[in-house]
C-alpha cells in the first residue's frame, strides 16, 4: 500500500528520570522478599514490545493493518496519561515515541480524502476506519493535536455510514476482532466523542446526535444474546467490554441513562466466571481464560471507574495475565496471531498506572450569564480532581481560556491525593457588566502532575449568554489570520486572529455577533467577540512557562460559535479552521530559586525554612514565590534587595517534601525541593537469630538484626561491634563472642535524631557433652524379676538441660546441673540390649549402650545312669546331663532316697558324675534326686527311680 510517512527516526537519547527521595525511602521501609512484576512494571514491558512491533509491521509491509495500528496507537496514547516512559528505548533501537509518531504519520498517509481508510483501497471501510480512528482519538486526546483535522475528517465520513438503528455495519467479520457490530460502533464512537472537542458547536450537536442514536442501539441490545459476526448480540465478553467503550464515549445520556447501562454491563461482566473458577475472562460464560477477553474487559472495567483493589476478580486477572506474558513483553506466542492478546492485553494492563489523574466538574459544565446587565457578574464551578493512580501524587493546578476582560479563578492551586481519593475545589468566573448576547467563554482547567511528566487531566466549563449558539442556519466559513508564519512562543505575545464570512457575502462583525475561541493543542487558550467591530476576531495569547508544556508541532484551532439573528433563517452556523503551528519554549531564562540549607532529620513539627528567589530574565520581576508542602501552599512576599523569602512550615512524622517555586512576570517558572525527615519515633529493631534465650555449643554467635528508623541509625552490640544503618533502615549483623554458661548480648539503636532503643538478647552456652551413668555393667545377668521388669537408675551431669530417651522410646527432662533418673526395663528371657540417649539443649550428646541378660528359669536334667527304672548292683557312677538355656548350669549334686548328698563333678562331655555304691542300699526300691542351680540363682530338684539288686 503506498505511503507517504517517512521511516522512523532514528532514537534519540532517553531522557533522565527522577527519581524521588520518598519513592526510594519508602521502598526501603516496607522491603522485602523479591516479588513479581508489578501492574507498571508488566505494562511498560507491554508497550515498549507493543510500539516496536506494531512499527516493524508497517517496515514490513508498507501500510498498516485494519485493526492492529488503530489499538495501538490508542493504548500507547492512553499509557501516556498513567505515567508510562513514551521515552523508554524498545528492541527496534527506537523510542515508543518515536514509534508511535511513525506509525500515526504512516496511518494518516492512508487516509482517503473522504476521511476513511479502506485495506489495500478496496476492503473493510467500516472496520479500518473504526479502528484508525480510534487510535487518532487516542492520540488526540493524550499526545497532541496535530492530527486533528485528519480525526475530524474521519468523524465527518462517520456519520454519513450510520445506520438509522444508531450502529454502524461490521465490514471485517473475522474472529475476535471484528465480530459483531458493537466493535465497530463502539470504535466509530470514540473517534466522535473526541472530535467534538475539535469543532463548532452546530457541528458537534451532530456529533452529539450521532452519539446518542449510537448510545440508544447499545443499550437496546444489552441482552441481545443472539450469534454470529453480523449480529447486534452482547453475548460475548469482548462484546460488553466494547459496549462499555461506546457508552462511555457518549456521555451519561439523559437522566444518567448510559452511566447506568455502564455499571449494569460492569456487573456483568465481574460476574463472567472463567471454567474452573479459573481467573481472567474467556470468551463465553465457562470458557477458558484467554488473553485477548482478559486484557479488553480489564480495560472496559477500569473506564466504569472499577478499581482492582476493591474487587479481587479484577486482582486475580492482573496477576494472571502478568503471569502470561512472556519476557520480551508480548502475549500469544502460542496462537497464530500474537498481536491481537498482545494489543489488548497491553490496553487493560496500562489503564492501571501508578499515576493518573482526572478532573469532573458536578452540576454542569455550562452556566448562563444575563445580557446587557449593568454589573458584573459571577458564577462558581465544583471541580473534583481525582488521584487513579497507585501512588500518592501532586498537582499544579491553572486554568487556560476565557474571553478578555473575564477571569477565572481556583479556589487552589496546588493538591496532594493519595491513591484513589479526590479534593473539591471552587472555580469562579467573573465577567464585567454590560455583556453582549451571543457570547461564549471556554476556561479549561487542567491538573498537571508534579511526579509524573505528561499526566494531567482537563475540564473544559462554558459561561455563555443567550441566546446560546443555533444549530439551524447559514453555514459560514472561518479562515485563521495569524500568526501566518505558524510560529507561536512561550512567554511571548502571539497574536492570534480570524475572520468569518458565508457565501453571500456577509462578514461576522462584533459586537453580538459571536465568539470565535481559539484553542493551541486541544486547550482553549482564549477568545474574542470583535468587540471593536472591525470583522478580525483576534486575541492576544502570552503563554506561561509555568503553566503551558506542549511544544513542538501542534494544532492551533479557531472555533466559530455561530448566532441567532432575527429571523431564524438568517441565523449563522458555526464554523471552524485550523493549521499547525510549531510552539516555540521560552526564550527567557528562569528565575533563580535557592533553598536555604535544611536539616535532613529533625524531630520538631514545625520548621523555620528560608530561600532566595531572583529574577534572571531582563526586566522581569518575581511574581509570586511560595513554599510547597503535603500540596498546601504557603505564598511568600520577597524582599526587594535580594529576593529572600522565609516563612514557618508543619510538618508531618516521616518525608516531608518542600519546594520553594517562583514565577516571573514573563511565567518562567523555577523551583527547588528538599526532603526534611520528622522522626518522632524511637527507631525499631528487630532480631532476627538467634531466638532469645536460645542454647548453643558454639563460643560465637551471628546476631542478626533488622533495623527501621525514617533516619540514619547508628547500631551497637555490646559496646564493640558498630555499625551505622542509612535512613530507612536495613538488615544487620555482629558477630559476638561467648562464654560457657548464660550470656546478655545487648544492642543499642540510636537514630540521628537521637532517640534511642535498646533490646537484650540471652543466649546459653555449653560445648562439653553430658556426663551419663548407670547402676547396670554391660552384660550384667538377672534372675526372675516381677513382672519381668527391672528398674534401674540413670544419672547424667550436665551444665545444660537435658533430654534422656530410652531406645523404649521413653523420655525424661532433667534441668541444668544434671540428675537422676530411674526407669524400668521390660525383660524376655536371653539378651536384652538398649541404649541411654541423653541430649543437651545446646545440641550435644552421649549415649551409652547395655545389655541385661535375663534367665527366669532353672537347670533341666535327664538322668543318663542308672537308667530310670533299671536294677543296678555294684559301685555305678551317677550321671545327668543338665542344661540351661540362658546362663548354663553352675553347682550339680546327687542324693539317693533324699540323703547323702554328692557333688556331682562335670565332665569333658558335658555330663555331671558322681560315684554311688549300690551295696550301701537294700535291695529293692530307690530314687536319685539331681540337684541344680544356675548363675542367675535359679534352683532345681529332679527326681529318678531305680532299683538294686546285689549278691548275697
Amino acid at each position: 500500500m503506498p505511503s507517504h510517512a517517512a521511516s522512523p527516526a532514528l532514537p534519540r537519547a532517553a531522557l533522565a528520570r527522577v527519581t524521588f527521595f520518598l519513592v526510594t525511602l519508602t521502598g526501603l521501609l516496607l522491603a522485602g522478599p523479591a516479588h513479581a512484576a508489578t501492574n507498571a512494571e508488566s505494562a511498560q514491558r507491554a508497550i515498549n514490545y507493543l510500539s516496536a512491533d506494531a512499527a516493524n509491521w508497517s517496515v514490513r509491509f508498507g501500510c498498516t493493518s485494519c485493526h492492529r495500528h488503530g489499538a495501538a496507537m490508542f493504548g500507547l496514547a492512553n499509557a501516556r496519561t498513567t505515567g508510562y516512559d513514551l521515552d523508554a528505548l524498545t528492541y527496534n533501537g527506537r523510542t515508543n515515541r518515536e514509534n508511535l509518531e511513525f506509525i500515526a504519520g504512516r496511518l494518516v498517509s492512508e487516509q482517503r480524502a473522504d476521511g476513511s481508510w479502506f485495506h489495500e483501497g478496496i476492503f473493510y471501510p467500516n472496520a479500518k476506519t473504526s479502528y484508525s480512528a480510534f487510535g487518532l482519538a487516542g492520540y488526540d486526546a493524550h499526545l497532541g493535536t496535530q492530527y486533528s483535522d485528519a480525526l475530524v475528517l474521519a468523524a465527518d465520513w462517520a456519520l454519513t455510514r450510520q445506520e438509522a438503528t444508531g450502529r454502524w455495519r461490521e465490514d471485517f467479520p473475522f474472529y475476535p476482532v471484528g465480530y459483531g457490530h458493537v466493535g465497530v460502533t463502539a470504535r466509530m464512537m470514540t473517534a466522535i466523542a473526541q472530535a467534538r472537542q475539535r469543532v463548532d458547536p452546530a457541528r458537534a450537536s451532530r456529533y452529539q446526535a450521532a452519539l446518542d442514536r449510537a448510545a440508544d442501539y447499545v443499550r437496546a441490545h444489552m441482552n441481545d444474546w443472539t450469534d454470529g459476526p453480523a449480529t447486534d448480540g452482547q453475548r460475548y465478553t469482548h462484546q460488553v467490554a466494547w459496549a462499555m467503550v461506546g457508552l462511555k464515549a457518549a456521555g451519561p445520556g439523559t437522566n444518567e441513562v448510559n452511566t447506568q447501562a455502564l455499571e449494569t454491563l460492569a456487573t456483568r461482566l465481574l460476574s463472567t466466571r472463567a471454567g474452573g473458577g479459573a481467573p481472567g475472562w474467556g470468551s463465553l460464560e465457562g470458557d477458558v481464560p484467554d488473553e485477548f477477553a482478559t486484557g479488553i474487559s480489564l480495560y472496559a472495567l477500569c473506564l466504569a471507574g472499577r478499581k482492582p483493589g476493591a474487587d479481587g476478580r479484577m486482582s486475580e486477572a492482573l496477576e494472571w495475565l502478568k503471569a502470561r506474558q512472556a519476557v520480551n513483553g508480548s502475549w500469544g506466542a502460542d496462537t497464530r496471531y500474537p498481536d491481537i492478546p498482545t494489543t489488548f492485553a497491553s490496553l487493560g494492563l496500562a489503564c492501571f498506572g501508578d499515576y493518573s489523574v482526572g478532573v469532573t466538574v458536578s452540576g454542569g459544565t455550562r452556566r448562563p450569564f444575563e445580557h446587557d446587565l449593568p454589573r458584573m457578574q459571577s458564577v462558581t464551578y465544583p471541580v473534583t480532581v481525582r488521584n487513579h493512580g497507585y501512588r500518592t501524587d501532586s498537582y499544579r493546578l491553572n486554568t487556560q481560556g476565557g474571553l478578555t476582560g473575564w477571569t477565572a479563578t481556583l479556589s487552589r492551586t496546588t493538591l496532594e491525593l493519595a491513591p484513589d481519593t479526590e479534593a473539591t475545589l471552587t472555580l469562579t468566573i467573573t465577567a464585567p457588566e454590560g455583556l453582549e448576547p451571543s457570547l461564549s467563554s471556554d476556561v479549561m482547567v487542567v491538573a498537571a502532575s508534579q511526579e509524573a511528566e505528561g499526566v494531567k487531566g482537563s475540564v473544559r466549563v462554558t459561561t455563555y449568554t443567550n441566546p446560546p449558539p443555533p444549530t439551524d442556519g447559514v453555514p459560514t466559513t472561518t479562515t485563521l489570520l495569524s500568526p501566518m508564519d505558524g510560529q507561536l512562543t512561550v512567554a511571548l505575545n502571539n497574536t492570534l486572529s480570524a475572520r468569518v464570512v458565508d457565501d453571500r457575502g456577509w462578514e461576522a462583525r462584533g459586537p453580538g455577533m459571536g465568539v470565535v475561541t481559539f484553542s493551541v493543542a486541544g486547550v482553549t487558550v482564549g477568545a474574542d467577540n470583535d468587540a471593536d467591530g472591525d470583522g478580525v476576531y483576534a486575541f492576544v495569547w502570552r503563554p506561561r512557562a509555568s503553566t503551558w508544556s506542549e511544544l513542538g508541532v501542534q494544532d492551533l484551532r479557531a472555533v466559530y460559535s455561530g448566532v441567532s439573528l432575527a429571523p431564524a433563517r438568517e441565523n449563522r452556523l458555526g464554523s471552524s479552521a485550523s493549521f499547525a503551528v510549531e510552539v516555540h519554549p521560552s526564550p527567557f531564562p528562569a528565575p533563580s530559586v535557592t533553598l536555604c540549607g535544611l536539616p535532613d532529620f529533625t524531630d520538631a513539627l514545625t520548621l523555620e525554612v528560608c530561600g532566595f528567589v531572583t529574577p534572571l530574565a531582563a526586566g522581569a520581576e518575581i511574581d509570586s514565590a511560595t513554599f510547597l508542602i503535603q500540596g498546601v501552599s504557603h505564598p511568600v512576599a520577597p524582599e526587594p534587595s535580594g529576593g529572600y523569602v522565609d516563612t514557618v512550615l508543619p510538618l508531618v512524622d516521616g518525608p516531608n517534601v518542600i519546594r520553594l517555586v517562583a514565577t516571573d512576570s514573563f511565567g518562567g517558572i523555577a523551583s527547588e525541593e528538599a526532603v526534611v525527615m520528622v522522626d518522632n519515633t524511637a527507631p525499631e529493631l528487630t532480631f532476627l537469630s538467634p531466638a532469645n534465650g536460645a542454647a548453643m555449643s558454639s563460643y560465637s554467635v551471628d546476631v542478626r538484626m533488622v533495623v527501621r528508623d525514617w533516619s540514619p541509625v547508628r547500631v551497637e552490640t555490646n559496646w564493640v561491634q558498630v555499625t551505622d544503618v542509612p535512613a530507612g533502615g536495613g538488615d544487620v549483623t555482629h558477630r559476638v563472642d561467648l562464654w560457657p554458661g548464660e550470656n546478655l548480648i545487648l544492642v543499642r539503636a540510636t537514630d540521628s535524631v537521637g532517640h534511642v532503643t535498646e533490646r537484650m538478647l540471652t543466649v546459653w552456652v555449653d560445648a562439653e557433652a553430658p556426663w551419663v551413668s548407670t547402676g547396670l555393667p554391660d552384660g550384667w545377668l538377672v534372675g526372675p524379676q516381677p513382672g519381668n521388669a527391672m528398674p534401674y537408675d540413670i544419672g547424667v551431669y550436665s551444665a545444660s538441660a537435658t533430654t534422656v530417651t530410652l531406645s523404649t522410646g521413653r523420655t525424661y527432662t532433667l534441668p541444668r546441673g544434671g540428675g537422676g533418673v530411674q526407669a524400668t526395663l521390660d525383660l524376655v528371657p536371653g539378651d536384652n540390649a538398649f541404649t541411654i540417649d541423653v541430649t543437651s539443649e545446646t545440641g550435644m550428646r552421649t549415649t551409652l549402650s547395655r545389655t541385661v541378660r535375663y534367665d527366669d528359669a532353672a537347670p533341666v536334667a535327664s538322668l543318663l545312669l542308672p537308667v530310670p527304672g533299671q536294677t543296678y548292683s555294684g559301685v555305678i557312677h551317677i550321671t545327668a546331663r543338665v542344661t540351661d538355656a540362658v546362663s548354663g548350669a553352675r553347682w550339680v549334686a546327687f542324693t539317693r532316697d533324699g540323703s547323702g548328698i554328692r557333688t556331682a563333678t562335670l565332665q569333658p562331655d558335658g555330663t555331671w558324675t558322681a560315684e554311688l555304691d549300690t551295696r550301701e542300699l537294700v535291695d529293692g526300691e530307690h530314687t536319685v534326686e539331681v540337684w541344680m542351680d544356675d548363675p542367675a540363682g535359679n534352683f532345681a530338684i529332679q527326681t529318678f527311680p531305680f532299683a538294686t539288686r546285689n549278691p548275697p
